[in-house]
């Protein structure tokens, strides 16, 4: 198994210091003593999301971001939620780089398949969203479930173009113990969604989407964005 270099595990150990500092303080108070432990002072933490986590490991090109993207998984479920078994949703810029890494995560032999088997064993389901259907319903909380995506799946407004948004019957097994109807914050059946998937009727109005985008809000996914650019200056890169 290909070794972590110094300065790898060192970004890795200071992401550990934030998250397990972020289950009791603030996140800028628990971003700010991971600075301080580093003699850094110069970056504002930014709360794009609330009270979700959410920072950028800033590493050179070629410097091994894919491996610790594997190995973080593993390191930050345990460290924010101590949850053995999570579901991590894999963002990638590109479907080229998603074919990519979904090929090396499903490889036995590559390392970063060997970085996710080290903290998983053979408790691990590797897929993307068209095979995320095949999960059962038994593997949520007994395997580590990564999901490998690009960012153009989910980024758009009108959610009838996206397969991701779709009614999807096969996942139905996942909403079993939700109640039919208006369950908070999960989308919906619309009057417009009758007009892009004809099997459903005015009766499903209402009813709780069995959606890819529904499974993953009620999961709360650890989600890596694989190659994110910074749009800020660099000096408020974090």
């Amino acid at each position: 198994m290909l070794q972590l270099k110094t300065y790898q595990q060192q970004a890795l150990d200071v992401l550990e210091q934030f998250l397990l500092a972020s289950r009791e303080q603030p996140l800028p108070v628990a971003f700010r003593a991971s600075l301080n432990a580093q003699q850094r002072d110069e970056i504002d933490y930014q709360p794009l999301f609330g009270a979700t986590p959410c920072v950028c490991l800033r590493i050179p090109t070629g410097g091994g971001k894919t491996l610790l993207a594997a190995h973080l998984i593993a390191l930050a479920s345990a460290a924010r939620s101590d949850n053995p078994a999570p579901v991590a949703l894999w963002l990638t810029p590109s479907d080229t780089i998603r074919r990519q890494t979904l090929e090396a995560l499903s490889d036995v032999r590559h390392p970063y398949r060997q970085a996710l088997a080290q903290h998983f064993g053979a408790e691990l389901r590797i897929c993307d969203l068209d095979e995320l259907a095949t999960i059962n319903t038994h593997d949520v909380g007994k395997s580590a479930i990564i999901i490998v995506a690009t960012i153009q799946a989910f980024n758009i407004t009108d959610t009838k173009q996206r397969n991701v948004y779709a009614f999807d019957e096969n996942l139905a097994a996942h909403f079993a113990q939700l109640p039919t109807h208006g369950a908070t914050a999960l989308e919906c059946v619309t009057a417009a969604d009758l007009t892009a998937q004809p099997f459903l009727t005015a009766n499903d109005i209402g009813r709780i989407k069995y959606s890819i985008a529904n499974w993953l809000h009620l999961q709360q996914p650890l989600i890596i964005v694989d190659e994110a650019h910074i749009v800020d200056p660099p000096q408020n890169d974090c």
